[in-house]
């Protein structure tokens, strides 16, 4: 007698980089149990980064991929006490898990790689799965998934330019001023959760990128370009990329991906557009500590990229 297996719907939310990971994942748990959609519901009311990117910058969304209303009702925790219960299971039993719905999974350690992904399959899947061995086995589809779309012609150009210099996209991640409350309190969690990398870590890391290549150009990509004028002094080899805004600003890790070498903040975005970039014999640096909280994060940071 056959055993009818269950879908799994892997959650999406948060900014580009992070749908690109979740996206990673669905194909991951697509090819190992064949039935997964994806649940993008929390955009209905999502007012921070650009809204749901995926289908808008790669075009890699159909409606057939998408978990209703009630195969989301059926696997999903309650979203009034979730977070409640999950902070009681991690505080009491390390284990977030402990007392949400049984048909609902939260990633205990966000980067930890989870090696029975199959354990999984029939869940609600809720993480970041920010860890590059749930898919490097299948990187050449990934990428081809990931085509990009609506594409400037500047930036087109740029990009060509790019390949003809020791190009070295340098992404600063320092978080500008709010616009509103929702997006304070986000900055907020942001700065205690995650790290904003010191200009030690970028001076370091320009001085590194200018020992091992000949005549580096930088091109730096930045939501703080005060901040850069104001603490870096990159020389005449520097270029600001800073036209690419609001719904466009998908284009700047387009552009990190054209560079021949990259230098990554804390930023899943920065760090999509160094694992894109193509060139075999890239140098990518990257901060070794990449959160504030205690937990390790080592798994996010492929082995072959430099750690300062």
């Amino acid at each position: 007698m056959k055993v009818k297996r269950e879908e799994s719907i892997v959650r999406v939310i948060g900014g580009l980089g992070n749908q690109m990971f979740q996206y990673a994942f669905y194909l991951l748990m697509q090819k190992k149990t064949g039935l997964v959609k994806l649940d993008v519901s929390d955009y209905g009311n999502y007012t921070l980064h650009n809204g749901l990117e995926l289908a808008r910058v790669f075009n890699c969304v159909g409606e057939g991929m998408l978990a209703n209303e009630e195969e989301l009702k059926v696997k999903k925790d309650d979203r009034a006490w979730r977070r409640v219960r999950k902070w009681l299971g991690k505080l009491f039993f390390r284990n977030p898990n402990h007392f949400i719905k049984k048909t609902h999974f939260i990633e205990p350690h966000s980067s930890k790689f989870i090696e029975n992904v199959e354990a999984l399959a029939g869940k609600y899947l809720d993480g970041y799965w920010q860890n590059e061995k749930y898919f490097l086995g299948f990187r050449h589809e990934l990428l081809e998934r990931f085509h990009w779309q609506g594409l400037k012609p500047e930036n087109l150009d740029l990009a060509q330019k790019m390949k003809q210099q020791n190009s070295v996209a340098l992404h600063i991640r320092r978080l500008d001023q709010p616009k509103s409350i929702v997006e304070w309190f986000y900055r907020l969690k942001l700065q205690i959760s995650y790290r904003a990398c010191s200009k030690f870590f970028y001076l370091n890391a320009v001085d590194r990128m200018k020992k091992e290549l000949s005549n580096p150009v930088f091109y730096v990509f930045t939501d703080n370009i005060k901040w850069v004028r104001k603490n870096l002094d990159l020389g005449g080899n520097a270029v600001v990329v800073d036209w690419n805004r609001g719904e466009d600003s998908y284009q700047d890790m387009y552009l990190m991906s054209q560079c021949r070498h990259n230098i990554i903040s804390a930023s899943s975005f920065s760090w999509w557009g160094a694992w894109m970039n193509k060139n075999p014999e890239k140098i990518v640096i990257a901060p070794k500590k990449w959160m504030n909280r205690l937990q390790k994060t080592e798994y996010i940071i492929p082995a072959k990229w430099q750690k300062i």
